[in-house]
Parts: C-alpha cells; sequence; structure tokens
C-alpha cells in the first residue's frame, strides 16, 4: 500500500512539475534583444562575474541546450527513471525502517491493522505534501547561497515549483541547487529513521516520495554533466537554458 500511494502521487508530482526536454542543438544567440537581461550570479567570484556580466550585456552568448518542462514526449522517459527511483526508493527506506526498528526493539510485533493503519497512511500523506513545500523550500536555500532571488509558484493542484528568473549560475552551482533537496532530505530521513524507526515510518511517503519525485532534478543533472564546466545556466519557469559565452 504505502509504494502504491507513493507512486501515485509521485506520477502526479512528476507529469506536472518534472519532465524535462530537449529542444534541440546548439544555437547562437540570434533574437537576443528580444530577451530579458540576463544578470551573471556568483557571490564568491565578484571580479570575474564583472568581465562576464559585460560580455553577457554585449550579448555574447550562445545557447547551447534548452531543457523545458510539460513535454508529453518526454513522459515516457522520464516515468520510468521515476519508477527506478521509486522501487530503489522504497526498498532502500523501507527495508532501513525494519532494519532499524528490529535492531532497538528486537521484536516483530506490531499494530497491522484497524485505526493505527489509517491514522499511519493519514499522517504519511499528511507529510508527503509537507514535504513538497520542503522541497522547493530547500531548492530556494541552494539559489540564495550563490547570491541568487528566487521565487515560488504553483501548478494546481499538487505542483510546487522554485525557480530564479533571468539569472544565469555557473553549472556546477547549479548542480547543486538541482540535487540539495534530493540529498538533504534524503540524509535527513536516514538519520531519522536511524534514531527512531517507529517514527520515521509516519514519514516514510514523504521520504520515498521526494527521492522518486525528484527525477526532474537528477535527469537535468545529467544533461549538465555532459556540458563542460563552464557554461551558464539560466533558469526558468519551465526548465532551464544552458549558455556559453562567445569570444
Amino acid at each position: 500500500m504505502p509504494a502504491y500511494v507513493s507512486s501515485v502521487l509521485s506520477y502526479l508530482q512528476l507529469v506536472l512539475q518534472q519532465t524535462v526536454y530537449i529542444i534541440g542543438e546548439e544555437q547562437s544567440n540570434e533574437g537576443s534583444k528580444y530577451m530579458q537581461p540576463l544578470t551573471l550570479i556568483d557571490r564568491f567570484q565578484p571580479h570575474l562575474r564583472h568581465e562576464q556580466q559585460v560580455a553577457i550585456d554585449e550579448g555574447k552568448l550562445r545557447k547551447r541546450e534548452e531543457l523545458a518542462l510539460l513535454d508529453p514526449q518526454q513522459l515516457g522517459p522520464m516515468l520510468k527513471l521515476s519508477i527506478v527511483l521509486l522501487v530503489v526508493g522504497t526498498i532502500f527506506f523501507g527495508v532501513l525502517n525494519v532494519a532499524a526498528y528490529l535492531t532497538q526493539t528486537h521484536s516483530t510485533h506490531g499494530q497491522s491493522g484497524g485505526w493505527g493503519l489509517i491514522l499511519w497512511l493519514g499522517i504519511n500523506l499528511l507529510f508527503y505534501v509537507i514535504v513538497l513545500f520542503l522541497h522547493e523550500g530547500i531548492h530556494a536555500l541552494a539559489f540564495i547561497f550563490w547570491g541568487g532571488k528566487p521565487y515560488f509558484g504553483a501548478k494546481l493542484p499538487v505542483a510546487l515549483y522554485c525557480g530564479a528568473k533571468n539569472q544565469l549560475f555557473r553549472r556546477n552551482q547549479y548542480l547543486v541547487v538541482g540535487l540539495a533537496p534530493l540529498v538533504v532530505i534524503s540524509l535527513a530521513a536516514i538519520v531519522f529513521t536511524l534514531l527512531n524507526p517507529v517514527l520515521a515510518s509516519y514519514t516514510l511517503f514523504a521520504s520515498i516520495g521526494n527521492f522518486s519525485g525528484a527525477a526532474g532534478d537528477v535527469w537535468s543533472v545529467m544533461r549538465l554533466l555532459r556540458h563542460p564546466g563552464n557554461v551558464l545556466v539560466e533558469d526558468t519557469e519551465t526548465g532551464y537554458r544552458a549558455w556559453e559565452i562567445t569570444v
């Protein structure tokens, strides 16, 4: 039951929020005069940021790749990735929870039906909803860490997102932004499970759902790793654009 419910919720989130597709090949920045000004974000290298910002303002950018959300053609591959993460997450967090419980209690007895099960399901669903907000909040904190200005949006009824309009981030900085919720929440779930497996069982949907729901983030990171480290990434409401400065 937990895996089934988490799967359905993860798919809904994935369809509305994290489906990504590749638009095309490298292309020049023709028509850039119609674009909103782009601001390079780099809190830790102000001099280099200033030099590159001048080039950006002069239109010396070439678009290497663009990824957009909600393209039906890419739903299949993304669902496959989500299923893989769902299976891995369910096995990992489920086995970890049971193993930690048996290690601490040395007992296999527990309530498995009736109102206890209904309460368990209800609390798990509540924490799954909460983790959707937490996931986007961690994205926002990562944007802020690099010096960016994030914003939040929603595609009702279930999809939330966090972005940074008209801002450019270095590739590796953007990778941190993308993976931060998956890493932080998963590590917190592992520690919580080891400390108190009984209470952690009430957040099992959240742990698994966050893991499988990060398929879009993982896919984006995999795509960006194919580009050199000096590319600049523009976060968009529907995904991202990868740019490079031309000489």
